[in-house]
């Protein structure tokens, strides 16, 4: 893939210095560039060569990377337009915030079991078992779930809709809610039958889509990016191994929510 001429008049690295001053190889540097994710620009010389652009391109495809993300969609989610930088810098700084109290956390808990080891000469099982569930990789997990929901909803969600989603007790679909987790599995349940119109499909289509409209106080326009989320956070294979919430799930409440408006179940949508 060839990049364009070099026309400007800011500092380029070549290829070597960039991989030495973002912690990156030379073979990770050339797979972004074969999938689209940066293009070097060239020297008169022909030498490639990247500028203020191409790395603020490869500090957010590196970010990106970081949270879970797969080249093949970290490549949909910058064709589909991610926030300005500063913006992007707000979220990467929240994730690492995370992710520092999270392993201060860590920390502590070791300092202290370390400090009763040597006072006391042994931990119990129980001690153990605690410490190692307190410590293990499952709470990065939640960390690197969270910031791959945070990343596809800033993409979607205007400052603005964030701030109506806070106020409505709306938490992302990475943080643990217990009312959205008895409906995924009452609709794993009626998914079974595979029947979205039934009498029982259409009355839970109402719970579900109370539900999502207590989130978006009932706007259209937010309501349908809420469900652009959902649908691009469902395609992480990490988000799918923990939750039992799907497109296919929500394709099934989509035709009962359809055959209620039918029904007169619900009252149809305004457009918005």
């Amino acid at each position: 893939m060839k990049g364009s001429m070099l026309t400007k008049t800011e500092p380029y690295l070549r290829s070597a210095e960039v991989t030495r001053r973002l912690g990156v190889s030379g073979k990770a540097l050339r797979l972004y560039e074969a999938h689209g994710l940066v293009r070097a620009e060239r020297t008169a010389a022909g030498w490639r060569v990247y500028g203020p652009d191409q790395i603020s391109r490869l500090h957010q495809v590196i970010a990106l990377k970081s949270f879970g993300f797969s080249l093949s969609r970290i490549a949909e989610l910058l064709a589909g337009g991610l926030p300005d930088l500063a913006t992007f810098l707000e979220l990467h700084e929240q994730v690492l915030r995370r992710e520092a109290k999270r392993v201060g956390e860590a920390l502590r808990l070791l300092s202290a079991a370390r400090a009763k080891l040597a006072q006391q000469g042994a931990l119990s099982s129980d001690e153990l078992m605690n410490l190692t569930k307190e410590t293990a990789m499952t709470d990065k997990r939640t960390d690197d779930l969270s910031a791959a929901y945070e990343a596809v909803a800033a993409k979607h969600f205007s400052s603005a809709d964030q701030a109506t989603l806070d106020a409505n007790g709306y938490r992302g679909m990475s943080q643990p809610d217990t009312s959205w987790e008895a409906l995924h599995e009452e609709a794993a349940q009626l998914m079974k039958t595979g029947n979205p119109r039934s009498a029982e499909a259409m009355v839970f289509a109402r719970r579900w889509m109370e539900k999502v409209f207590e989130a978006t106080g009932g706007n259209p326009a937010l309501t349908r990016k809420m469900k652009a989320v959902a649908r691009e956070i469902h395609q992480q294979p990490a988000f799918a191994a923990v939750s039992r919430s799907s497109n296919e799930m929500m394709d099934f409440v989509a035709q009962a929510y359809c055959a209620a408006i039918a029904a007169g179940i619900m009252p149809k949508p305004d457009e918005g």
